[in-house]
């Protein structure tokens, strides 16, 4: 067929001699400018894990959706991790799912029988603990509650007793225990965070050491341990003086304090964690019976579960007092808020007796609960060993299936709250993570973690675990590796959606620094 090629040419001369005509022209609009993609999530998070300064750690990110069950973001999700404190989230899920979150713990006083009709108690008084690790707690702030040794102790009286011919026995047989879990280093025993373990723990097995400068210069400062006021064996060589660090350190002869503080200015307290926690926790049970108007002829002592051939038969004797722990639901939240290793530790052992049984009940529990059998490789119940070892999937695996418990009401409830309260108390305030991660911390020398639960700012509710390890901050100028960590879930709770839906999104890319497990 001929094409007709002139009507173009027309249709040009036409359009000319309209615009010479002075006739508007109008023209196709330019296609508007289309502005840059936005940052998808993974590409923030990718961007900040390849900061220099982590050339030389190892991050290691699990993320899931709790909707749908979805990983959403992973780094290095099946390699090992020293968790640190992450640790209590395993040791504090199994103890609300075996003990059960209404449990309480009894301490009790025995004897072998009644007082004789004068009052007279025969034999020994036996301060027993089952591992009640609130007995006595004022270090987590709140009110102060009522003294539990005055009311065992004026329960004792109410039972009749006015003489006690024998000892007043601290008996911390219950649990078969050293006083430090497996990994726990040497020195960790002179700081509150490493305080003896004992199945009669009382004041969180520490006093506040209060410490004021004598009235003139030279002479020794006044030392006032509370409580135990008098019960210490104190080696004071401290002066008032020009300013020194103060020290208070246990020796074979007691606690030898040392440092010096100007005359005038205001007391500085430090705290101690007690040598032998039954046998102090029994000498201030002899100190409130004293008030109570009681005698004791006898001595005061402690009793081991090693010093015992057999367990205490409670049967055969007679309580003539007891107190009762809050609900074990109580007892965890204090422990994860504020992330007390003592308090871990005896949630452990409470769960078999000693440290092996807890750590082969707490095994069959991860089991139970879809956790891989070499996910969590755990030598004690805090965290406080350097030897622990877990993968973020694991913590991942273990947040997902409390969800589905009945005790997960209790176990998010004890979680810290970011900007509120806890070891999260002064975190992410005034963004969107504020008021909505609930996680728990980790923190040891070179290695942090926060791994938890959160809600995205698109209404996805997900689980993560977040660890930073053999990180060394590059000096006070640069952020925190805190803020670091939380940097991370700050994004995720800012997010809309994801866009890892047919995948999900890895840290594996060019550019972006893995590094390798070197746990300490």
């Amino acid at each position: 067929m001929r094409t007709n090629r002139s009507l173009p040419r027309c249709c040009l001369v036409l359009f000319a001699l309209l615009v010479l005509a002075g006739f508007p022209a109008r023209l196709p609009a330019a296609p508007a400018q289309v502005p840059a993609p936005v940052q998808s999530l993974a590409q923030r998070i990718r961007a900040h894990l390849a900061s220099p300064r982590f050339q030389s750690a190892q991050w290691g990110i699990h993320v899931v959706s709790l909707d749908t069950g979805q990983t959403l973001f992973e780094c290095n999700k099946d390699q090992y991790f020293v968790p640190a404190s992450n640790a209590k989230l395993f040791t504090c899920a199994m103890a609300l799912a075996v003990l059960g979150p209404d449990r309480r713990l009894c301490t009790s006083v025995y004897a072998a029988g009644q007082p004789d009709p004068g009052g007279l108690l025969k034999g020994d008084l036996v301060f027993y603990g089952r591992g009640d690790p609130l007995l006595m707690a004022r270090w987590r702030g709140g009110p102060a509650l009522p003294d539990p040794l005055e009311a065992l102790a004026a329960q004792v009286k109410a039972a009749g007793v006015k003489v006690i011919q024998g000892d007043v026995i601290g008996d911390d047989s219950f649990l078969r225990n050293r006083p430090a879990g497996s990994g726990w280093e040497v020195l960790d025993r002179d700081y509150a965070y490493g305080a003896d373990v004992s199945a009669l723990t009382l004041h969180d097995n520490m006093v506040e050491l209060r410490i004021y400068p004598a009235l003139s210069a030279g002479g020794p400062c006044l030392l006032f341990p509370m409580p135990g006021l008098g019960l210490l064996p104190l080696g004071n060589r401290t002066t008032t003086g020009p300013a020194s660090p103060l020290r208070a350190d246990w020796t074979a002869q007691g606690l030898e304090v040392t440092g010096s503080l100007p005359p005038g200015t205001p007391p500085v307290t430090l705290a101690v964690p007690v040598r032998e926690p039954a046998l102090f926790a029994a000498r201030l049970l002899r100190r409130a019976l004293e008030r109570q108007g009681i005698t004791v002829q006898g001595g005061t002592r402690v009793m081991h579960a090693k010093d015992r051939t057999a367990k205490l038969d409670t049967a055969a004797l007679v309580e003539l007092a007891s107190v009762a722990s809050p609900p074990l639901r109580e007892v965890v939240r204090a422990t994860l808020k504020d992330s007390v290793n003592l308090y871990a530790q005896l949630l452990l052992l409470q769960a078999g007796g000693s440290e092996a049984a807890g750590l082969a009940t707490l095994r069959a529990f991860l089991k139970e609960a879809g956790v891989r059998p070499d996910g969590a490789l755990l030598e004690e119940g805090a965290g406080l060993s350097r030897k622990d070892l877990v993968k973020p999937e694991a913590v991942t695996a273990l947040l997902k299936a409390m969800r589905a418990r009945p005790e997960a009401a209790a176990f998010q409830d004890a979680l810290p709250l970011a900007a509120v309260d806890g070891t999260l108390r002064d975190r992410m305030g005034g963004t969107r993570a504020a008021v909505n991660v609930r996680a728990k911390t980790g923190t040891l020398k070179y290695t942090h973690a926060l791994s938890g639960y959160l809600t995205t700012a698109g209404g996805d509710h997900l689980a993560f675990a977040i660890f930073l390890n053999n990180y060394l901050p590059s000096g006070p100028d640069g952020p925190s590796p805190q803020a670091d960590v939380d940097a991370l879930a700050v994004m995720l709770a800012e997010a809309n959606a994801f866009d890892c839906a047919a995948s999900p999104a890895t840290c594996r890319t060019e550019g972006v620094t893995t590094g390798q497990a070197r746990p300490r």
